[in-house]
């Protein structure tokens, strides 16, 4: 039997880069996987890969910002099998970059709220069912960019570095209910999240989303004596 058969993952940001990758292998695990994100051509093309590989697939089109559209996709998923077994929040934006002192205050708020709200109220909402059943696991993707200092990340680092003190949190709140919550923090992935354009880094030299989702995926896999509170992941060469 596969290790994660008869689960059921949610996971925001689901569609494409690191989201995409970590609902295959959650798949090639055994679970069923709920993908949620804006987009829904991107979120169709996914669900496909993943039963065209043998895999259970759904999909919502919702932003984890908006309160009523996630309630209705973790009813959704719940409706699928009636359990949440695995939360990942992955879904993410860069939007205000620059020094602070040229920032728009709305699009600061908008990056930081965007973020920090989304993680939130995914976690909110999915919370109760699994302390109610008596066990769950919760990762949230969040970013390098949340312990250490990069000149014009301001509103996406404090966004980053409140999820994970949220994540210590609620970790503190629920580890000995049955919720096991961690956290990754990872460097540079070649992802959308960078545009194009000057003072993007070499994309060659960036970790791969799969490879990411890969070490979601065995964080997951951890034996339940046991738990990875934070794991920070960086690039070969380090912070580029």
């Amino acid at each position: 039997m596969k290790a994660l058969a008869g689960q059921v993952a949610l996971i925001t940001g689901g569609g494409r880069g690191i989201g995409a990758e970590t609902g295959k292998q959650l798949a090639q695990q055994g679970a069923t996987v709920v993908l949620v994100a804006r987009t829904q051509a991107q979120l169709e093309a996914t669900a496909a890969q993943i039963r065209e590989a043998g895999g259970k697939a759904h999909w919502f089109v919702a932003d984890v910002s908006d309160e009523g559209a996630m309630r209705e996709a973790v009813q959704g998923a719940l409706g699928i099998t009636g359990n949440l077994d695995i939360l990942v929040n992955n879904a993410g934006f860069i939007q205000a970059v620059g020094l602070i002192e040229d920032s728009t205050p709305a699009e600061w708020w908008h990056t930081l709220e965007g973020n920090l709200k989304g993680l939130y109220l995914t976690t909110r909402l999915v919370l109760p069912h699994m302390l109610a059943q008596g066990h769950g696991q919760i990762v949230n993707v969040l970013s390098v960019a949340g312990t250490r200092a990069f000149a014009g990340l301001s509103a996406y680092s404090c966004a980053k570095a409140a999820g994970l003190m949220f994540t210590r949190i609620l970790a503190k709140e629920v580890r000995k209910r049955g919720v096991r919550v961690m956290a990754i923090l990872p460097g540079a992935v070649d992802t959308a999240i960078w545009g194009e354009g000057e003072g993007v880094p070499d994309r060659q030299k960036m970790i791969r989303p799969e490879t990411v989702a890969q070490i979601i995926t065995q964080m997951l896999l951890t034996p339940k004596d046991a738990t990875i509170d934070e794991l920070l992941v960086l690039p070969k060469e380090g912070i580029l």
